[in-house]
């Protein structure tokens, strides 16, 4: 994303009953990746996807009669802008950590697996599972990375190194069954 755009401030105040809206609020929120600069006010790129999710929020939260204040803000001062930028990728550098936590736990099981000998069907489908949630959470996390944090790069490097590593896995599998991958078997 262009590091010269535009934002979003978000001002709100949920209703205390039911606290279900307040949960929702702030989750909602936190999936599309705003950074909070003080209790429940938050900024946000303005980002057509974003904006409309916290309009509706803001309808939300009205027809809940809470409160609720949406700014556009064509430009910050570069100085405002750069501690923004800051603040965003020190969230995302946060959840790509996480994410390569993940990955590393990911390798670690498969080369158990393989120094095992676990060279199974149901080790393929548990495995295959693992890295489809691996999958979504980075496609999760890019879809909120507005400014290209630092981490990005090295979280696909491990994603496509643990993609491969399963890939082996798999050919593992297949000749230790006497089978060649995508063989129909009688």
């Amino acid at each position: 994303m262009d590091k010269d755009c535009s934002w979003i401030i978000f001002s709100y105040k949920a209703p205390n009953e039911p606290s279900t809206i307040r949960v929702r609020v702030w989750r909602t929120l936190k999936a599309l990746g705003v950074v909070y600069i003080q209790q429940s006010i938050c900024v946000a790129p303005d980002i057509a996807e974003v904006k409309k999710k916290i309009q509706s929020i803001k309808k939300l939260i009205e027809s809940s009669e809470g409160e609720a204040l949406f700014l556009e803000v064509n430009k910050f001062t570069a100085e405002t802008e750069e501690q923004l930028i800051e603040l965003f990728n020190k969230q995302r550098i946060a959840e790509y950590e996480e994410l390569l936590e993940g990955c590393k736990h990911f390798l670690n099981e498969i080369e158990a697996e393989t120094r095992k000998g676990k060279f199974t069907y149901h080790e393929i489908e548990e495995n295959e599972a693992e890295l489809g949630k691996l999958k979504r959470w980075h496609k999760k996390i890019m879809k909120r990375d507005f400014f290209s944090c630092p981490n990005s790069l090295q979280a696909k490097q491990w994603l496509d190194e643990c993609e491969q590593t399963f890939g082996k896995f798999i050919e593992s599998v297949y000749a230790s069954e006497g089978n060649v991958e995508g063989e129909i078997t009688n």
